[in-house]
């Protein structure tokens, strides 16, 4: 590692740090780490065999919450391979970080929540049911839960790059900053936020990134982690590696999205020609954008509340972190009431633009009491069990004998649990397209978005009720043309 020759970078910086593996004292200390990184490994792999056995079963309690399963599995297993490679990790050597973590990512998500219900580039779909303040104030934890790793993801996913060792020898000679620098990027970052805000039907992707470009001079200028930095020290391979970081959390975030119930789906206008997922190719970039926003965002967290420590090993840093005078944990606690304030409160705000439909039951088939009943002691507890027996004749026959049901009435009813269950229609807008007389999800692509949703806007308009939004709509139209295809293009 090199030091900075600069008087004035050594009393920023410090000296460089030496990179080192822990000292091990005995042969017991030195297995601990292995057996803890076993453990974490095998935890995170029954967490991801549970997740995706309950999602391929549809058992409720699994399947709907698929998103928490999979990815603290996720995050497991990696942090299991930094503890084999390394013998320290995240959440082992510096569980210290843990708690704000969890709380200022969860913070950070619920911020571009209150920015897409202006936005509107994506929805929630199969969201549980709030029909009260208990429900909602109950869906804020798990809520929480799945917030809360898009640091934890990101910074994982990060270090196992750096324990495997990829690009860690892609450094320059250190340099410089001009000061005026640093100013000249928040101006970069004010304008990409401003029009992102100012024109979001066109410019809406500009807001990523833009956090980086405002928050991160702050931080540089004040000595806290800053990519900035990185780029002074000439550590082109750490920048890389929090770019993939982003970029692979990106994949995997949206290839576990796609065949959960509960879910979100994008509707960036513009960007629909070409799909990986729910995801238009071109947005994949926003996650490297947000791996570098995540990064900054809690690099200023650290530097207010944490003395400025980072969530780093410090070996993996060419330059030290200005140590600060750390508040007391009171401090930090304070924050907590605040921010669960402004968590509950993006939750009602963003209730009527985020939310697409609810979680699709049983009874939202408009069956009878007794049919409801019969299907339940069937083991047919959600209409995805229905759409299962297509594959078992010898099943659903017996079904329809106990229900009494004939082929057509099965057909009918098979169809209406597969237009509810497609793209997270739900049974609201999926009652509004039936009375409109699209019955089946190959009806859906023969219409023109504009045209489906103006009839969908006077159905509502005539019995009361809400309509969906065009993006919406043009979801489905363009996923019922395109079915079956995970990659497909737009051609409407």
């Amino acid at each position: 590692m090199r030091t900075h020759s600069s008087r004035r970078n050594t009393a920023l910086r410090g000296t460089s740090p030496t990179p080192c593996r822990p000292e091990m004292s005995s042969a017991a200390n030195r297995d601990r780490p292995r057996s803890d990184g076993f453990r974490l490994l095998s935890a995170g792999c029954l967490l991801l065999s549970l997740g995706f056995w309950g999602l391929w079963q549809d058992i409720e309690w699994i399947a709907q919450p698929f998103y928490a399963y999979a990815w603290w599995g996720y995050i497991l297993v990696l942090d299991g391979s930094c503890v084999l490679r390394r013998g320290h990790s995240l959440l082992t050597t510096r569980s210290r970080f843990l708690l704000p973590l969890w709380l200022g990512s969860t913070t950070f998500w619920f911020f571009f929540e209150l920015l897409n219900a202006h936005f509107q580039n994506w929805y929630y779909v199969g969201v549980y049911r709030l029909n009260s303040t208990v429900e909602l104030l109950l869906a804020t934890p798990f809520t929480a839960i799945c917030f809360a790793t898009v640091f934890i993801g990101i910074f994982e996913t990060h270090e196992t790059l750096t324990a495997f060792g990829l690009w860690r020898r892609w450094q320059g000679k250190p340099g410089r900053l001009p000061l005026w620098a640093t100013y000249a990027v928040q101006v970069l970052g004010l304008i990409m936020a401003t029009l992102a805000i100012g024109f979001p039907k066109y410019l809406s992707p500009l807001i990523w990134g833009s956090l980086t470009f405002l928050v991160d001079p702050w931080n540089y200028r004040r000595g806290a982690r800053s990519i900035l930095r990185d780029l002074e020290q000439r550590d082109w391979g750490l920048v890389m590696r929090m770019f993939v970081a982003g970029l692979l959390c990106g994949v995997v975030w949206e290839s576990l999205n796609f065949f959960a119930p509960q879910k979100w789906i994008y509707t960036v206008r513009g960007l629909e020609g070409l799909k990986i997922f729910e995801m238009p190719l071109l947005g994949f970039l926003g996650f490297p954008a947000l791996a570098f926003d995540s990064l900054a965002a809690f690099s200023l967290l650290a530097w207010l509340f944490l003395g400025n420590e980072t969530w780093e090993h410090p070996g993996d840093l060419r330059y030290w972190l200005k140590p600060r005078p750390r508040p007391t944990r009171l401090t930090f606690i304070r924050t907590v009431p605040l921010q669960l304030a402004f968590w509950f409160l993006v939750i009602t705000v963003i209730l009527g633009t985020n939310f697409g439909s609810v979680q699709l039951i049983i009874e939202d088939l408009r069956l009878t009491p007794k049919e409801v009943h019969t299907l339940r002691e069937s083991s047919i507890q959600r209409p995805r069990h229905l759409l299962h027996l297509q594959r078992d004749p010898k099943r659903r026959a017996a079904t329809q004998t106990m229900l009494g049901w004939d082929d057509d009435k099965f057909r009918v009813i098979s169809d209406r649990a597969e237009l509810y269950t497609f793209k997270g229609i739900g049974h609201q807008f999926g009652g509004l397209l039936e009375a409109i007389g699209i019955k089946r999800v190959r009806d859906l692509a023969e219409w023109r978005p504009i045209d489906l949703h103006s009839q969908l806007v006077e159905k509502a308009r005539d019995g009361d009720a809400g309509a969906p939004r065009l993006d919406m709509v043009r979801v489905w139209v363009l996923a019922a043309r395109n079915r079956g295809i995970v990659l497909y293009a737009a051609n409407d």
